[in-house]
């Protein structure tokens, strides 16, 4: 039987689909987008649960493997539109937002105080994947974990390791100091890098402008900082926090600040 191509616009669920790229529409449906094979195919690898699979017929290869409640063929210019790719990959997904609690094993943990640029915010979860963390806790006000651009620049790296929104940044940090974990944060006041590889660390960085908030700062154990040896005021966040969780993996300190 020759299978129905959706063209239209207004069809309902296409319709519907088109809403959760607003937060509050994520927020009451509990489904959130993603494009892309290889991002798609992670989540479903990763055993998160696939509710519509959208795709143009280039991707029926790719459709075939993938579960999903919902599939549905449609044309190239249903696509676009759901896409935020100037060159969209043909096919589209919406997945079930799961309960995440934040549960601690390990012994690295990165967390987010407000971090609010997307990119800045998926370079450091993939930067913890590389580096392998095991988890990162989003908090203060940091951005949404389900929004578009952050999940793109991802690359999947939110699924191979817990990725938790909590509310309180103070409770949060009070559960790992209960674990363990040697609370670290970076600023620019802060002191020259430690060797930090034989302890169980839960590092902070802050907001892009602001830094660490002072509920942030005043929970910290050790507050260091990155050198800067050339004219830049200060470093990217992401930069920041690669370099900081590459420092907690090896046996090496970075040399004191001329500062």
């Amino acid at each position: 039987m020759e299978q129905k191509i959706i063209t239209s616009h207004k069809n309902e669920r296409i319709k519907f689909l088109h809403k959760l790229k607003q937060k509050k529409y994520r927020d009451e449906t509990g489904l959130y987008l993603i494009e892309g094979g290889k991002i798609i195919q992670e989540a479903f690898d990763s055993g998160e649960e696939i509710v519509d699979l959208v795709y143009g017929e280039p991707m029926q290869e790719a459709a075939d493997k993938i579960e999903a409640q919902s599939k549905l063929c449609v044309t190239k210019d249903i696509i676009d539109s759901l896409s935020a790719l100037k060159s969209p990959q043909m096919i589209v997904a919406s997945v079930k937002i799961k309960e995440k609690p934040l549960t601690l094993s390990g012994s690295r943990w990165m967390l987010l105080d407000r971090v609010s640029d997307p990119s800045n915010a998926a370079a450091i979860v993939r930067s913890a994947d590389c580096a392998g963390f095991d988890g990162v806790v989003f908090a203060g006000g940091s951005v949404d974990m389900y929004n578009e651009k952050f999940l793109r620049a991802a690359m999947g790296s939110n699924y191979h390791m817990p990725v938790a929104n909590v509310v309180s940044l103070t409770d949060t940090i009070v559960r790992f100091k209960e674990a363990g974990f040697v609370i670290i944060g970076s600023a620019l006041d802060g002191q020259a890098p430690m060797d930090l590889s034989d302890k169980k660390v839960l590092l902070i960085v802050g907001n892009e402008s602001a830094g660490m908030s002072e509920e942030a700062k005043g929970s910290c154990e050790h507050i260091i900082k990155i050198p800067i040896y050339g004219k830049a005021e200060s470093m990217n966040v992401a930069c920041a926090a690669t370099v900081l969780m590459y420092l907690t993996r090896e046996m090496f300190t970075l040399p004191h600040s001329k500062n």
